[in-house]
């Protein structure tokens, strides 16, 4: 092992396998599972509000998006696309909090349809 002079810093070679690389293929095996059509799956039935053509549209963009290879970012309130591809280790913040808001917002409609179910 290999030492920085002075301090407890690890500097020698890194892992053939860092963390980024399990996010890429995380990154790659999710965009696989979209690609197949599971946001349609997990949006369910239409709910009090909503449209079944907009979740059509809403499922139709995410397996379009995935089918390209396209992943959302969001930096504060914006929402930008990058090819996966493309991304960087400093892409990964942006990458989650994109996938957080998606997963939360899934997560609500759960909720809801249960509260409906009662």
């Amino acid at each position: 092992m290999h030492f920085a002079e002075g301090a407890d810093v690890y500097d020698g070679p890194k892992p053939e396998h860092d963390t980024f690389d399990q996010f890429m293929e995380m990154e790659r095996a999710r965009l696989q599972e979209h690609a197949q059509g599971k946001m349609a799956r997990a949006l369910g039935h239409v709910l009090p509000g909503e449209s079944q053509e907009e979740l059509d549209r809403v499922a139709a963009e995410d397996r379009s998006l995935a089918q390209d290879g396209m992943v959302k970012l969001k930096v504060g309130e914006e929402i930008h696309y990058k090819h996966v591809d493309e991304l960087t280790r400093e892409d990964r913040p942006a990458r989650i909090a994109a996938e957080s808001e998606e997963v939360e917002w899934l997560m609500n409609r759960v909720r809801l349809r249960k509260e409906q179910g009662r």
